[in-house]
């Protein structure tokens, strides 16, 4: 609906358009999530038993070292299944954007997780370097050996939901890592075996503690931007400017915001200027067309306002 009204020497006439589009996609996405991520919970919960066990019997710092990474995992796969629960939840008058934002916020808290594990992983890997502790590699192997296929098991569960969620991509990232751990242990397992070089566990340490660090900076840093409410990277707002200024009847748009709710659900508002004689409710029509299929922006709220009719201070359009 567009009303007129008197205003500033050029006058203005206002109506507002909302659009959603917030269907079942993301419910069934976080369902699957869910599911995925209980899962590998498990999985990784039996692991980090085998873990601490063979550690105990071998004496495998290493082992138990990693035994304490799983442990981690386990805590932040908790922590995603919270938020998961917690975003289901529906919207109150206090809280009217529901709880969507807690899958971010858990997503961050696992980012920083990672990022400090993988800066205590090069501590250690340095401190090592100048004392290597004994390893049994054998069963240290073998161990690592079930661990990597578990692991694959869980990054082929989680990586449909984690291209769609950040939640879920910091725990993806975080199997990602234990991953990259197996193959490192195992290839130190079997330098140590095959040569008693024992200095092989701290340096390839410190390299699986460095391939962490980049992609986890990444995640934390797009965590960061959400809760700032920063434009999202896949946005270009001269491109959205451009492409609304150019709808016939528009002269201009200001106070224009685009922002993400959580992963995959992003938002935008902003005030059109529109031609004295273009039909409001047309114009806006097309404008969020626009939105929708050319920047995949489905909660928009856009403000009308049409110039008015010089020396009447009256909208021309009824």
């Amino acid at each position: 609906m567009v009303h007129s009204h008197g205003g500033h020497g050029h006058g203005h006439s206002h109506g507002a358009g909302h659009s959603h589009g917030v269907g079942h996609s993301h419910h069934d996405l976080r369902n699957e999530s869910k599911k995925g991520m209980l899962t590998v919970l498990a999985l990784t919960g039996t692991y980090m038993v085998i873990e601490c066990v063979t550690g105990y019997f071998t004496g495998s710092l290493a082992m138990f070292a990693d035994a304490g990474h799983m442990l981690s995992d386990v805590a932040a796969l908790v922590l995603s299944l919270l938020a998961v629960w917690f975003a289901s939840k529906p919207a109150t008058p206090g809280k009217t954007y529901g709880y969507y934002r807690s899958e971010i916020l858990a997503g961050f808290f696992n980012a920083l997780a990672l990022v400090v594990l993988s800066l205590v992983v090069l501590y250690e890997a340095y401190r090592r370097l100048s004392s290597p502790p004994e390893v049994h590699g054998i069963p240290v192997l073998v161990v690592a050996a079930i661990g990597l296929i578990m692991q694959l098991v869980s990054l082929k569960m989680l990586k449909k939901s984690a291209d769609a969620s950040i939640n879920t991509r910091a725990a993806y990232l975080e199997i990602l890592g234990d991953s990259l751990a197996s193959v490192g242990v195992i290839i130190s397992s079997l330098i140590i075996i095959f040569t008693r070089w024992y200095l092989a566990d701290p340096i390839i340490s410190g390299i699986i503690g460095l391939a962490i660090l980049p992609r986890t900076w990444l995640l934390l840093s797009e965590c960061i931007n959400i809760l700032m409410e920063g434009t999202p990277g896949h946005i270009d707002l001269s491109s959205l400017r451009e492409a609304i200024t150019a709808v016939p009847g528009v002269q201009g748009i200001h106070d224009m915001h685009v922002w993400t709710i959580t992963s995959g659900l992003d938002a935008m508002s902003g005030h059109i200027i529109i031609d004295s004689t273009a039909p409001a409710e047309e114009v806006l029509t097309n404008v969020t067309k626009i939105l929708n299929e050319d920047f995949d922006l489905h909660h928009t709220t856009i403000q009308v306002e049409q110039l008015a009719c010089k020396g009447t201070g009256e909208s021309c359009s009824a």
